[in-house]
């Protein structure tokens, strides 16, 4: 069963609770519409008052059912999306931990906070699209029921203006799904632009150009743009076609009870099959916005669902988990990932006191030699220990223990400056956390909260620069004897970029540091360069 399916299985009582304050809602919006209609006209003939004591009964109580209905109906349904949502999320946490990072390939973060806003859609499903979808199916079936005793020729009416209504809007989310898609693509491509000029201007700048880049910029702004403008005229022609649908639905109705009133139908029921039908298309006129976001959500889905078919990159052994410390020793070494190999033949030693320099062409395996030297993928091929201790018979948890990793783009929790820290070390005290973050250059971020100051989520927040450098302040805080830091001074100035290789030399037992940068050679005590 999927991740989904089990949480919608767990909580089917207050799902089923949530579902029956919407089918209220609907009994009630209809039953107020046509006793109100009733009551209206009949009271227009100006009758004894007893005679109206029973339908004014009848719209008070339909009007309290409403609000009440209403306020059971929005609380019982966020209470069972939230509930839905956290047990997907804890399933999609515990399908992600063994991935990261290798499994899910280069930045990892982003992909991991995809996956959390994925999670969150989940909440939408019931929200804003079974709610909608199960109150428009219960308010057409009433209201047909409803017209049906006034006249058979109105609730047919109105059953074929209901399938005209949700044909428009079945169209109209197909129309809308399209445009939303090409414009999340466009934001998308703009986003990535930004990144790649943010990563490495310098670079940029001598590649393409500058002028060559503002064209490339200029032009995805122009189609996010038009983009936008066709998503507003699909919404537009939409919202005119369910108005017209209304428009058209009652005006059928009128005709259907006028040719029925000159047989034995009441004056006073004239306008009820007339006000049925405008209160069922406006309940059922959230069937659109709920088929647009389906397609949405279904996409998210897909994408969480997907995770549960990744084969994790590392076999977990059964063995306790131990304190090591010591040389790291990779011989003959290679990953291979699918038919494709990473990197072959790769020997080295990382003994205390080292600082290791990974460099080579893009492609050329150095993040992949990262990952192996952390046990967060097994090498097809040569051996690996650690103090001794041959990988292979080592859990994750003990290699990791001793040979910690920090990712080119770590991941930052929505939650507060203090917590992100922490997230290495939950015993660290404020001071300790504190002292890290002036070790990095950090302390800006303690403005205007302090340690409480709150984070966004993977690419909320922070700069590039400040991510990595969070990244290297967990190191700090966690003390792993060795260190392999992928891209640590990217996007930082010289200054800092030298601030931040000095603190960690200083404080590492060892250190093996990928990079590019020429001036990062300085800290080296040895260099291995990767061919390809």
């Amino acid at each position: 069963m999927t991740a989904l399916g089990e949480s919608l299985d767990a909580e089917r009582p207050a799902i089923a609770r949530a579902l029956w304050a919407g089918g209220l809602v609907s009994v009630s919006t209809i039953g107020l519409a046509s006793t109100s209609a009733w009551l209206i006209v009949r009271a227009a003939g100006r009758p004894v008052i007893l005679s109206l004591t029973v339908p004014m009964g009848l719209v008070q109580l339909f009007a309290l059912a409403k609000a009440a209905g209403r306020y059971l109906e929005r609380t019982a349904t966020h209470r069972a999306a939230l509930s839905v949502m956290a047990r997907v999320r804890a399933t999609i946490a515990r399908r992600l931990e063994p991935l990261v990072p290798a499994g899910l390939g280069p930045r990892s973060a982003d992909v991991v906070d995809l996956a959390v806003r994925d999670v969150e859609r989940v909440q939408e499903l019931l929200t804003a699209v079974a709610a909608p979808l199960a109150g428009g199916v219960v308010a057409a079936v009433v209201a047909a029921a409803v017209s049906g005793v006034v006249t058979p020729v109105a609730a047919a009416a109105l059953v074929g203006v209901v399938a005209t209504s949700l044909a428009v809007a079945l169209a109209g989310a197909r129309a809308g799904a399209s445009s939303e898609g090409q414009l999340d693509e466009s934001r998308a491509a703009l986003v990535s632009l930004v990144a790649e000029v943010a990563r490495d201007p310098e670079g940029v700048a001598m590649g393409e150009g500058v002028a060559a880049v503002t064209r490339r910029l200029g032009a995805l702004e122009v189609e996010r743009d038009a983009t936008r403008v066709r998503a507003s005229r699909v919404r537009g022609l939409v919202a005119g076609s369910a108005s017209a649908v209304g428009g058209l639905g009652a005006a059928l109705a009128l005709l259907a009870t006028a040719s029925a009133r000159h047989g034995h139908l009441a004056a006073a029921l004239v306008a009820v099959p007339v006000v049925t039908t405008l209160a069922a298309l406006d309940l059922v006129g959230g069937v659109s916005g709920a088929m647009t976001g389906w397609r949405g959500d279904r996409a998210a889905l897909a994408r969480l669902e997907s995770l549960a078919t990744r084969v994790a990159p590392v076999a977990e052994v059964d063995a306790a988990t131990v304190d090591l410390r010591g040389e790291v020793r990779a011989s003959h070494l290679g990953v291979a990932f699918g038919a494709r190999d990473a990197f072959a033949d790769v020997s080295l030693t990382v003994a205390p006191g080292e600082v290791v320099m990974i460099r080579g062409p893009s492609g050329a395996g150095k993040t992949t030699l990262a990952w192996a030297l952390a046990k967060f993928v097994d090498p097809s091929s040569g051996r690996i220990s650690l103090a001794g201790h041959e990988y292979a018979a080592l859990s994750a948890a003990t290699v990791r223990s001793g040979v910690g990793f920090v990712d080119d783009a770590p991941y930052v929790f929505a939650t507060t400056l203090a917590a992100n820290l922490r997230v290495v070390a939950p015993n660290a005290t404020d001071d300790e956390l504190l002292e890290v973050l002036e070790a990095v250059g950090l302390s800006a971020l303690l403005e205007p909260a302090g340690l409480a100051r709150e984070l966004g989520g993977a690419s909320l927040g922070l700069s590039g620069g400040e991510r990595t450098r969070l990244g290297v302040a967990r190191a700090l805080l966690a003390a792993w004897p060795i260190v392999v830091l992928d891209e640590p001074t990217e996007g930082l100035d010289r200054v800092t970029a030298s601030r931040v290789l000095t603190t960690l030399v200083d404080r590492a037992e060892g250190l093996v540091i990928i990079s590019h940068r020429e001036e990062d050679v300085a800290v080296a005590t040895r260099i291995i360069e990767l061919t390809g």
